[in-house]
């Protein structure tokens, strides 16, 4: 028991210290390419986006920093002969290392955590900081659509001319409503407004006219000056355009919505698909790669010292990033399906750490 506290100390103690360091180097380095924009800001503002940055950061270093830290801690306690030690007393390296094992999985699970509750939040805070920077205008985010057309359901289609997603404002709207695919009813419109008042939200109709078809094929005309629609649709206007575009700065039942969404409309949904199933594996990474610096550095090696064993870890650790990257750009290409894009290197590295760790606990 108390090998273990000791064995959990020294590796928190190091992961610690490289997650501080990393990101106060990942920190400047921003700073230093956006010196421009922050000079011609408030700095106020810039504290604001490097404080909604850091979930991210560590987000991204978590798995380089577990893997440096199990090297470090447990690699100099191998080269002491206190694994060796632990070994010779009669408990299998299993047993000794399963504290580090535990906390590799307690770091994965608090990975998804993060990334459900706290990470979209803090990245829609922070793109829309930098919205203004000259960087982002090359790739602006969508706050206006024109000449475009929605279909929410089976029964409602829209079709707009022009649609405003700050002012949530659109017009010159047309909209079907079809009851068992029949048409039923028609609203032609210049504009409508999303109002939102005692805790409803709703649709409001102005300057237009609506058509009621009947199965006689008589055809009724009602003029519209102003129109309350709530009850009768149910198109929201993160449906038109999202204030959250991206799968980083959404939740995995917000990412689920926005393919339902998609699906409706009839546009390709595989790049937000691809994004749900990343979702769901990227936090193993963490474990995995905490295996994998397990198995490279448990036992002493007169062979090989730390510095090798770091190389070729480092080596394993970034072809696992490259990996990842390669499948989630052929999910969103179709090339494969979102569900192998996403885990396909998960499945990889995973066996490859099983390997190692039963070759190394058997030598």
């Amino acid at each position: 028991m108390k090998f273990s506290r000791y064995l959990i100390w020294n590796f928190l103690k190091m992961f610690l210290i490289v997650v501080c360091g990393a990101v106060l180097i990942f920190i400047v380095i921003d700073f230093v390419g956006n010196i421009k924009t922050w000079l011609s800001r408030d700095m106020k503002l810039a504290g604001d986006y490097y404080l909604s940055y850091l979930p991210y950061i560590l987000y991204l270093i978590t798995p380089v920093a577990l893997f440096i830290a199990v090297l470090a801690s447990v690699g100099n306690m191998a080269r002491h002969l206190e694994m060796s030690a632990m070994q010779s007393s009669g408990q299998s390296p299993f047993k000794t290392l399963f504290p580090i094992f535990l906390l590799g999985v307690f770091m994965s699970v608090g990975s998804y955590e993060m990334s459900e509750h706290w990470l979209p939040d803090a990245n829609h805070k922070r793109f829309e900081i930098m919205e203004t920077n000259a960087q982002k205008r090359k790739n602006p985010r969508i706050k206006e659509k024109q000449d475009f057309t929605f279909i929410d359901s089976e029964k409602s289609s829209w079709f707009f001319k022009y649609y405003s997603g700050t002012n949530k404002v659109g017009r010159d709207v047309v909209l079907l409503i079809r009851d068992q695919g029949r048409l039923v009813e028609r609203y032609d419109v210049r504009l409508i407004r999303w109002v939102e008042q005692d805790s409803l939200a709703y649709w409001v109709f102005e300057n237009g006219f609506r058509r009621v078809f009947h199965k006689d094929g008589s055809v009724e005309f009602f003029p519209i000056q102003r129109e309350s629609m709530k009850g009768k649709i149910h198109t929201h206007p993160n449906d038109l355009i999202n204030e959250r575009q991206l799968a980083d700065e959404m939740d995995s039942k917000m990412v689920k919505a926005r393919i339902d969404v998609l699906r409706r409309s009839g546009e390709d949904t595989r790049a937000m698909e691809t994004a749900l199933q990343f979702k769901y594996s990227a936090h193993w990474m963490n474990l995995i790669v905490l295996l994998i610096g397990a198995a490279l550095c448990h036992r002493y090696s007169r062979s090989g010292g730390l510095s090798q064993k770091f190389g070729v870890g480092l080596l394993l650790v970034f072809s696992y990033y490259i990996l990842e990257r390669i499948g989630l750009k052929m999910g969103e290409n179709g090339a494969l399906s979102p569900f192998w894009a996403a885990w396909n290197s998960h499945f990889i590295y995973a066996g490859l750490a099983f390997v190692m760790l039963y070759r190394s606990f058997r030598l």
